[in-house]
């Protein structure tokens, strides 16, 4: 019989990420309880942050990400034109990544839509099921994982120049590197691409992915006390 895998505790997880990053690795937590963007999470059922845990529809325990994003955003949110943001969260329990049969397609699209009160947000995801048009908000269907699928996306939504541009599809490096790899020259020069729930071992093959690259990256991991860190990392991109 396998013995089961130990939890990864902080200190281990610091030491990997020290050691494989090439820098050192410190980390805070201090939840914001004034987080506008957490609150909208809260109102639509995203996961990707709150200020209360009651009510959410997901199974697993929100991320903290809000956080980041209020530092990034909150002092030129209202000059962001155009956010794209890969998967809308299915409640297709059949597909991989899925927000469980609770959850709510399109929230977080809706958060940014509040949160960037002059930006055209496009959607896009592999299930055609949930797909939608709302104010300032456009749909699509893309498989992350097949560059022609991607190219076709692009084709339809016809625009570039985004301001946020957000990988919260299938959370696994090869779906991640191909979107990324096929969707970068959409991006702004001031522009910020983010890469969502990455594990700590994809931290490392993103590493390896980017070294090559001519883009500046940051590698950020949120704590979330007594929550697990399996999942709660990004990486942040920007040109240049």
């Amino acid at each position: 019989m396998d013995t089961p895998a130990k939890p990864l505790t902080f200190g281990a997880f610091t030491e990997m990420l020290n050691a494989g990053l090439g820098y050192r690795f410190i980390a805070h937590h201090g939840k914001n309880q004034r987080d506008i963007l957490a609150g909208l999470c809260d109102k639509y059922g995203s996961d990707k942050g709150e200020l209360s845990p009651e009510g959410h529809p997901y199974p697993a325990p929100a991320h903290n990400f809000t956080e980041l994003y209020s530092r990034l955003f909150a002092h030129c949110r209202h000059a962001v034109r155009k956010v794209f943001e890969c998967g809308l969260g299915t409640n297709n329990t059949s597909i991989p990544s899925n927000m469980g049969a609770r959850g709510r397609p399109g929230a977080s699209l809706r958060v940014w839509r509040d949160y960037f009160p002059k930006a055209v947000i496009y959607g896009a995801d592999i299930d055609r099921d949930i797909l939608f048009t709302e104010d300032r908000i456009k749909t699509f269907y893309m498989d992350q994982c097949d560059p022609a699928a991607i190219q076709a996306f692009w084709q339809q939504v016809d625009d570039t120049g985004f301001d946020f541009m957000v990988d919260d599809g299938l959370h696994v490096f090869e779906a991640g590197s191909c979107l990324f790899t096929h969707s970068i020259d959409r991006l702004a020069e001031h522009g910020i691409y983010v890469i969502e729930d990455v594990t700590p071992t994809d931290l490392l093959r993103y590493k390896q992915f980017f070294s090559t690259t001519p883009y500046s990256v940051d590698f950020v991991t949120m704590l979330r006390p007594n929550r697990p860190l399996a999942d709660n990392s990004l990486v942040v991109i920007r040109k240049g």
